[in-house]
């Protein structure tokens, strides 16, 4: 035990020290406590209580166009009232046939504009459409480039989900949109959509060390690959009024999807019962046939191959229960990030593929706290994007309503 006189000078020192420790603490528990107000928000848009309303703003919207090689692109912005310094971040939408319009989407733009944060939207035809392709690894690149020209900084972070979270790691390794991308993360992001197709086929998900997970595929997997060449699984005849069917499917209307099949031949309409009724073991060999008749489609839109190229840090989070995109693609992603890259990777059970689930422990809980505060930390503190301003009086920089960006 120190004596009285130490003992004294110890508690001086500790007193003069407290606000010192406390001033350094203090933007980490910040970051905590609107980490965990931002995802109390996603987990249920009607949360009130004193962490839900943790430095909420209310949010303005704005539909806007961006250029795409000539073609006018869909974006919504969210912006928070009364904020006038924020870091900007494009969230790119998953596979729905809403797109930028999907409830659980706008549920999470909103809720991140309303911790600080300047978001868009933009739409991805092609993934509203169920295809994954190179050419949405473009959007979002343009996308990152427009955002950052409105807010007049020099890039943008990109937040990409489920299929889209891999094709913003392929933007991000193209030099032509790399310097405006100021930083990756993914929710339930593929690495390689070979591993993904052979998955959906075969329900084992390849782990890097060579081993296999074995998990029952979703649904949602095999139908988004035979919606992609309807023709070799369809008579030729059927494969139109097919891929209407399956749409239908994917977005939950059977009755008007047993229509259109009824208008089938009598061999389409088999194909489709065995879909109606989760019946795909006999899709096994097309599928894995398709792995080696697109084989450089899928290489395109993967960023296998492609991660030694990023200069971008990039946070990764997964749900352990995915069976959409098997959680042993965040492995293979882990593995190949460069290492001084890769802020944070987190496999979980309070995800599902892209929402957040309630089946988690505390502590898991927790994990996922302490992954959004990385999130929220590197998006304001990222070393080449700046805080945007708005000018007085406006919400959005120098822009109309009506205005259309042509970027390079």
């Amino acid at each position: 035990m120190p004596s009285s006189p130490h003992k004294a000078r110890f508690i001086a020192w500790g007193l003069l020290l407290l606000p010192v420790l406390v001033a350094l603490a203090y933007p980490t528990m910040e970051n905590y406590l609107r980490a965990a107000s931002l995802l109390t928000r996603m987990s249920n848009p009607g949360a009130k209580g004193w962490i839900a309303d943790y430095e909420v703003h209310p949010v303005d919207t704005l539909d806007e166009t961006f250029d795409v090689n000539g073609k006018p692109t869909p974006a919504r912005m969210y912006t928070p009232r009364g904020v006038r310094f924020a870091p900007g971040i494009v969230v790119v939408h998953g596979m729905h046939e809403l797109g930028i319009n999907e409830p659980r989407l706008v549920s999470f733009a909103r809720s991140l504009a309303a911790s600080g944060f300047f978001v868009t939207t933009p739409e991805l035809q092609g993934i509203a459409d169920y295809r994954v392709e190179a050419q949405s690894a473009a959007v979002i690149g343009t996308a990152a480039q427009f955002f950052a020209r409105q807010l007049q900084v020099p890039s943008v972070g990109v937040l990409g989900i489920s299929f889209s979270g891999g094709l913003a790691l392929v933007a991000a390794t193209d030099p032509q949109y790399s310097g405006s991308i100021a930083w990756v993360a993914t929710v339930g992001a593929h690495y390689d959509l070979a591993h993904v197709l052979h998955f959906f086929a075969t329900g084992e998900a390849q782990r890097p060390d060579g081993t296999f997970e074995r998990l029952t595929p979703h649904e949602y997997g095999p139908l988004i690959v035979v919606l992609d060449r309807p023709g070799d699984f369809f008579p030729p005849q059927d494969a139109a009024k097919a891929s209407l069917a399956i749409k239908l499917v994917l977005a939950d209307k059977g009755k008007e999807s047993e229509a259109i099949t009824a208008q089938m031949t009598p061999a389409g309409q088999q194909v489709m019962q065995r879909i109606y009724h989760e019946q795909f073991d006999g899709f096994r060999q097309a599928i894995l046939g398709e792995i080696a008749k697109d084989r450089a489609q899928l290489a395109a839109a993967s960023p296998a191959g492609r991660l030694a190229f990023l200069h971008a840090p990039v946070l990764l989070l997964h749900g352990s229960d995915d069976t959409v995109i098997p959680p042993t693609e965040l492995l293979w992603l882990r593995q190949r990030v460069p290492r001084n890259y890769l802020e944070a990777a987190l496999v979980s059970r309070a995800i599902s593929h892209v929402d957040v689930g309630h089946k988690a422990s505390l502590w898991e809980q927790f994990a996922l706290v302490h992954w959004m505060e990385k999130l929220i930390r590197l998006a304001r503190n990222a070393p080449n994007a700046q805080p945007a301003q708005l000018p007085a009086g406006a919400w959005v920089p120098s822009l109309s309503q009506s205005r259309m960006f042509n970027l390079p």
